[in-house]
């Protein structure tokens, strides 16, 4: 599983009060579209769906024709991670011309028995899903490739399941403050060894490339 990630320079993943504003470069932009387009899902939080309103669709159509002659649908898996289930459905992104999965709780989905909205809807009988059991679900949907795009809670939860293999992070020229949210706003439980691949400063941001490796640990849903 990849994570594609931005953040200021003290680590903020975006403004405070921001909404469809992204705070990363235009060519950051295409960095990202380039890396969900190798992957046949991407899974984001639910805090990052409110604040953004739609998924990471894919735009160029040189990136869409390439996923089409290999076999694959035009636009990856959209995956929201949130344990209440509690998402506004006049969200743009329940108009976006995009397969949606949802990841959640018992009580979660029941917000959504009977609506057509999601295409899948995985969940657990316990707020505390371990995602080894998440994962092997999404899995036997033939979901192979996993983006990973935001926000901290849920990248915090991953990395505490040992379950982010790389990691592309782009450092911004921002300094944001603590209002805005972390990179990492909880313990992860275990400190991954972060190998770095590669360092390309374009501009003034700054893009690099992990491979993370771990010990033990063993993570939880925790975005609500």
């Amino acid at each position: 599983m990849t994570a594609i990630l931005a953040v200021s320079l003290d680590g903020k993943l975006a403004k405070p009060t921001a909404r469809e504003e992204r705070m990363a470069s235009a060519y950051d932009f295409q960095h990202l579209e380039e890396q969900v387009a190798q992957a046949d899902a991407v899974l984001f939080g639910a805090t990052t769906l409110r604040l953004g309103g739609t998924a990471m669709r894919l735009q160029s159509p040189t990136l869409i024709a390439a996923r089409v002659r290999a076999g694959q649908p035009p636009q990856p898996l959209q995956i929201v991670c949130s344990a209440s289930g509690d998402l506004d459905p006049e969200l743009p992104f329940f108009r976006q011309p995009i397969p949606r999965a949802l990841v959640t709780t018992v009580a979660g989905a029941q917000r959504w028995q009977g609506s057509a909205a999601f295409d899948y809807c995985w969940f657990g009988d316990r707020p505390d899903w371990d995602w080894s059991d998440l994962l092997g679900q999404i899995a036997a949907a033939g979901i192979q490739r996993l983006a990973v795009l935001g926000g901290g809670q849920l990248f915090a939860s991953l990395v505490q399941a040992q379950a982010i293999d790389e990691l592309w992070l782009t450092v911004c020229p921002l300094l944001l403050g603590a209002a805005a949210p972390s990179l990492m706003p909880l313990a992860a439980g275990s400190s991954p060894y972060m190998r770095l691949l590669s360092a390309a400063p374009v501009a003034d941001e700054v893009y690099l490339h992990y491979r993370l490796s771990y010990d033990e640990g063993k993570g939880t849903i925790i975005d609500s």
